[in-house]
Parts: C-alpha cells; sequence; structure tokens
C-alpha cells in the first residue's frame, strides 16, 4: 500500500473517530499573543485571552516539549493581579484551590501550561513565559516551524493575532526574513518592523496557528545548532498546504473521496454560514433599496469612481467592473470602433470576430481616466492599432500592474468623494449599513434605488420618453452594475423607435464585456501567480489551511477543563 493512500486512510478514520465539535460554555473572544526573540534564539511569548468562562477549574495550554523547549519564567494575570506560580500543579485539585495560581502540569508527550480559571464570568488573562532555543541555526538560515495556538481546542478563540519582534530592536524585514502560516484562515506578513500573522475567521476544533519563519544568517546566534538546512523543514511544513501548488499527479478515487470526507463537513459549514450572512445581509440592503424607492437619474453626482467604490464596499458591483465601464465609455465616445474580421480555420471553415480598432483620442470629451485607459490599450495594440484577443492576453499577464492601477485610481478617487461628504463612520470592507452616515444613506439609496429602477425598467408603468436623453449614460451604470444586456434588451422592449441604435449598441455592450474579461481573467491570473510565488517564497500573504507539518511548541487539545 502507497504512503499516500495510506496516509489518506488515516485521515478516513480520524474523521470517524473525531466528535462533531458542541458549543462550549466558555469562549474565548480574542488571543494576542506577542513573541520576543532573543539573540540565543530562546523566545519570550505574552498571551492575552479576553472571553467569557462559565464551567471548568481551570485554562490549559499543552505543549509538544522537546528536551531543549525548556520553559522559565511562568506568569499569569488578569484584572484583578498577579497569580501565585507554583513549582507543582495538579490538576485534580478545586476550583478554589486553583484560583489566583499557575504551574506547569508535566505530561508523557510534553508539559501543560496551567492556570485557575478564577472567577466566572468575563475574563482577561495574560499569560508570559519564556521557552529556550526556539529559533534554531541551520546551514542556510536560522528560523523555527512553531505553533502558537493549539488543533482540537475544545475553547477555540474567534480572533488571534501574531506579533513576532526581535529583543535587540532589529527590525524583520521582507529583506532579511520569510514567513508562512498554517492551519487557519488568515494572512501573514511584515508590518512595523516585526511579523505579523492574524485570523479572519474563527478558529474552529480542526485549526491551529502555525508560524515558520526564517532569518539571514548573522542576525542571531541560535544556542541550538541543527544539521542539514532549513529548506528541509520547509519542505516538510509545505506537506498538504497549498504553498507551491504542486500536483504530483497521482490522484485516485479513493484520494478525491477520502480527502472530500475530511473536509467537506468543516468547509460546507463555513460555507453555508458565509451564504447565510450574506443573504441575511443582502435582505437587510433590499429593505433599505425599498425605504429609498427608485432613483431615475444619475446617482452620486455623476461621480462614477464613486458608484464604483461605494458599490464594491457593499458588494453591488464586482471588482474590475470599472473596468468594464471603461472599454464601454471608449466606444462611446469614438475612440474604440468594433471591427468584425472574418479569418478562414485549418479546416476550410470561416469564422467571425470582432476586433477594436483603436480610432484616436477624443480628449475634449475624454477625462483622465479615459485618457489612461486608451493609453493602456494603445500599448497592447502594437503598431497596426487593433486590439485582438492574444495581444490582450498576452499584455494583461504581463502589464497587470497597469490594469489594477487604473481600477485602484477610480477607487481611490471614489473614496475621497465618499469622506469629503462624510458617508461612512468607519471603513470597513465589506461595510455595513450601520457604518453609513445620514449623506452616506442618501449616497447609497441612490444607488440601490437606480439599480432597482434598471431591474424593473420594463415593469414601471412610465412610458413617456425622458430617458431616452440619458439611455447611453444609464447603460454605462447599468454595465457597472453588470446589468447592461438585460436593461437593453427592456429598453428596446420598451422603446421600438430606438431598435435599430440599440441593436447595434447591445453589440458594443457585448464586445466591451468580453474585452473586459479577457483584460480582467488574465490580469487576475498574474495576480495570483505572482501572490502565490510571493507567498511560497516566504513575502508574506494569505495563509493556508494544510500543511505546517514538523512544528514545535504547541501540539494538541487545550482549553478549559
Amino acid at each position: 500500500m502507497s504512503k499516500k493512500l495510506s496516509s489518506l486512510i488515516l485521515c478516513l478514520v480520524l474523521a470517524l473517530a473525531l466528535p462533531l465539535p458542541a458549543w462550549a460554555a466558555n469562549q474565548v473572544h480574542t488571543m494576542d499573543i506577542q513573541a520576543l526573540i532573543y539573540e540565543d534564539g530562546s523566545m519570550y511569548i505574552v498571551q492575552n485571552w479576553e472571553g467569557s468562562f462559565d464551567e471548568g477549574t481551570e485554562c490549559y495550554i499543552p505543549m509538544n516539549g522537546p528536551d531543549y523547549l525548556t520553559i522559565s519564567e511562568l506568569k499569569v494575570s488578569d484584572e484583578n493581579g498577579a497569580y501565585e506560580t507554583l513549582s507543582d500543579w495538579n490538576i485534580n485539585w478545586s476550583f478554589e484551590e486553583k484560583a489566583g495560581k499557575c504551574g506547569i502540569n508535566y505530561t508523557d508527550s510534553g508539559y501543560e501550561i496551567c492556570f485557575g480559571i478564577g472567577h466566572y464570568g468575563h475574563n482577561r488573562y495574560a499569560i508570559e513565559y519564556k521557552l529556550d532555543n526556539v529559533v534554531a541555526g541551520y546551514s542556510d538560515k536560522d528560523g523555527v516551524n512553531f505553533r502558537f495556538v493549539n488543533e482540537q481546542m475544545n475553547t477555540t478563540p474567534s480572533d488571534v493575532t501574531v506579533e513576532i519582534r526581535l529583543a535587540d530592536g532589529t527590525p524583520i524585514t521582507d529583506e532579511i526574513a520569510d514567513i508562512w502560516g498554517f492551519g487557519f484562515e488568515g494572512k501573514v506578513g511584515f508590518a512595523d518592523g516585526g511579523l505579523v500573522a492574524y485570523t479572519e475567521s474563527p478558529l474552529s476544533a480542526e485549526n491551529h496557528v502555525t508560524i515558520m519563519f526564517a532569518l539571514n544568517k548573522g542576525i542571531l546566534s541560535p544556542s541550538r545548532q541543527e544539521a542539514g538546512s532549513f529548506e528541509e523543514v520547509q519542505e516538510k511544513a509545505f506537506q498538504g498546504s497549498d504553498y507551491d501548488d504542486v500536483d504530483d499527479g497521482e490522484i485516485t478515487l479513493i484520494g478525491v473521496l477520502v480527502t472530500l470526507f475530511c473536509f467537506a463537513i468543516p468547509i460546507a459549514f463555513i460555507i453555508g454560514i458565509k451564504k447565510l450572512k450574506k443573504k441575511i445581509a443582502e435582505k437587510k440592503r433590499q429593505r433599505f433599496s425599498q425605504r429609498f424607492g427608485y432613483f431615475r437619474d444619475i446617482p452620486n453626482e455623476g461621480n462614477l469612481s464613486a458608484t464604483y467604490a461605494l458599490g464594491r464596499m457593499f458588494d453591488i458591483c464586482e471588482d474590475g467592473a470599472i473596468l468594464a465601464t471603461g472599454m464601454l465609455r471608449l466606444i462611446q465616445l469614438g475612440c474604440l470602433s468594433p471591427v468584425e474580421v472574418q479569418q478562414v480555420t485549418f479546416m476550410g471553415r470561416t469564422k467571425e470576430t470582432v476586433n477594436l480598432q483603436l480610432m484616436g483620442s477624443q480628449h475634449e470629451q475624454m477625462d483622465e481616466y479615459d485618457e489612461y485607459l486608451y493609453t493602456v490599450l494603445e500599448a497592447a495594440a502594437g503598431a497596426d492599432g487593433i486590439l485582438q484577443a492574444r495581444e490582450l492576453e498576452r499584455f494583461a499577464s504581463q502589464k497587470d500592474t497597469l490594469l489594477r492601477a487604473y481600477i485602484e485610481k477610480h477607487d481611490s478617487r471614489g473614496r475621497a468623494y465618499l469622506s469629503q461628504k462624510h458617508c461612512l463612520i468607519r471603513w470597513n470592507t465589506p461595510a455595513k449599513l450601520k457604518d453609513l452616515t445620514p449623506a452616506g444613506e442618501k449616497e447609497l439609496g441612490e444607488l440601490m434605488g437606480l439599480k432597482r429602477y434598471l431591474e424593473d425598467f420594463s415593469l414601471i408603468a412610465e412610458r413617456n420618453l425622458k430617458e431616452i436623453p440619458i439611455w447611453r449614460e444609464l447603460l454605462s451604470y447599468a454595465m457597472l452594475l453588470g446589468i447592461a444586456d438585460k436593461v437593453a434588451e427592456q429598453m428596446r422592449e420598451l422603446y421600438p423607435e430606438l431598435t435599430l441604435e440599440l441593436d447595434d449598441y447591445i453589440q458594443t455592450i457585448n464586445t466591451a464585456y468580453s474585452y473586459h474579461y479577457l483584460l480582467y481573467t488574465n490580469m487576475k491570473n498574474a495576480e495570483y501567480e505572482r501572490e502565490q510565488a510571493k507567498r511560497s517564497g516566504g513575502g508574506g500573504g494569505f495563509t493556508s489551511l494544510g500543511g505546517g507539518g514538523g512544528s514545535i511548541g504547541g501540539s494538541s487539545s487545550g482549553g478549559t477543563r
């Protein structure tokens, strides 16, 4: 039996053996961890816990303690003061005997940091201790794969932050260090002279917070020296992760089924919760929109960037939708013209494609964003001035930063407008309705009212032609909201006198959207590949739910008992 198949079967057995998670009476809301690294590789750790504790007698942190990972200087305190540190600990002591005390309970696999709950209710704890020989010296780098928060905890934290710094104050930057994160959904990176990791969703029992980092030689002088290279530690940690995203080709039906079984339940649960939250938020937005009714004019004082920024913050339009609108605007202004081209395939069949011909700038009608996008497309078209699909694919893959800059320019301008209008109390992403000021409610009401008006265009009783003078502009906003084709069809039914013009315009919308899709997809692929290369190389970014093997420090279980 292959090693991989054995591992998959083991995964299946563990999945069947693990109990379903239950709602515990005790809850840790936040866990902020600061780690200070000394020159000899030892680490001083401070964990700040905040939560509600209504049962049990103690909190405990099991540690995977190799002989070299000795612990000292244990201190625990809560809002009432410092605890007494005992030289011996008995997990069978009563609630009263453990109150205000902490100590080490040695086990067959290492030891446990223990402290009394003290009193039931809302508590804050600060747990401090020093670990020797954490960071080791290797032939190529100095580093460690360290587990800060255990898996299979019965009291899992909702929000975890880890900060790692050097005791001598030397800033830790991307130039001298690498960082990776395993076991949780979140990010790792560099900030304010240190390494930072944080979760973006509450931890479940299957999660853990394991941080692997490496420093260039010469920054530390670790007491613990290991044979071999840090690259070997990295390779072990990468197994089962999505860093490198390597497929060895050995995928079997059993492997797929077992993997799905192992992860389908927790993943489905998380997806279900997210969908439920999104559905609730959507219903709240619908009620909000109904309160404001239809909006029949151009929203946000005609500031398209503001509409995009607001739409992105409230999940009304897609990332990069402003690029589709920008392409449509250039066609509207006569800067781009769709050109049908017939090509004969190698089978002798004729294939029709639509290219975009650069027609020259219309400076008197173009704003700075039109000018920028047109300049970018000029570079993509080459000497013949014709934008072809292959040219755009290659250009978007190689010059994706130019396209992202265009999108971010609109977003920044839109946010500046919203800031000037004092539209938001808090700038969360995604934003919530409660984050809006009265001015912000008005701006969002216009946007959502326009979308509702466009979606119900053919159902509204009005049949006058007052929309005709601005129908082109309305379709630009419909493009931004992702409903341009639907709105154009409704307009054609409602205003038969515009049938010919709208027929041409529907073709224009389809062309603009297809070229936007091509540009955006290749831009995103290029961004993903660069992000993947960066995070796999230790430059920070999204963490991996899998992997992290070979870690020291924390182990499995923990919480309260």
